[in-house]
């Protein structure tokens, strides 16, 4: 995965378009502390985001978002991806 960072896949559901994505270790966490105001903030939340852009790559429209968050106070940290549509290839409109 991204940054060196080893991941499992778990709780697909019955129609394998949804799952989870597991992982212990996070370099975007391993030195940072939330501050007590901050505790509703999902700091590395940027992995959803390159997650989503790689799926749209490949013409998938997908749903991410973290679940559980070590600097949340999680034992692990947890991001669900749901497929929501497959994108069609259209070429460009101005295209000869």
């Amino acid at each position: 995965m991204y940054l060196g960072v080893v991941a499992n896949t778990i709780d697909w559901n019955t129609d394998k378009t949804e799952f989870s994505l597991q992982f212990d270790e996070n370099p975007l966490t391993e030195f940072t502390e939330l501050p007590d105001r901050y505790s509703d903030l999902w700091y590395a939340n940027v992995l959803c985001g390159i997650i989503r852009g790689a799926y749209e790559m490949v013409q998938m429209k997908v749903e991410c978002k973290y679940t559980k968050c070590v600097l949340r106070g999680d034992d692990t940290n947890e991001i669900r991806i749901e497929l929501r549509e497959m994108l069609l290839e259209r070429p460009p409109l101005d295209d000869e």
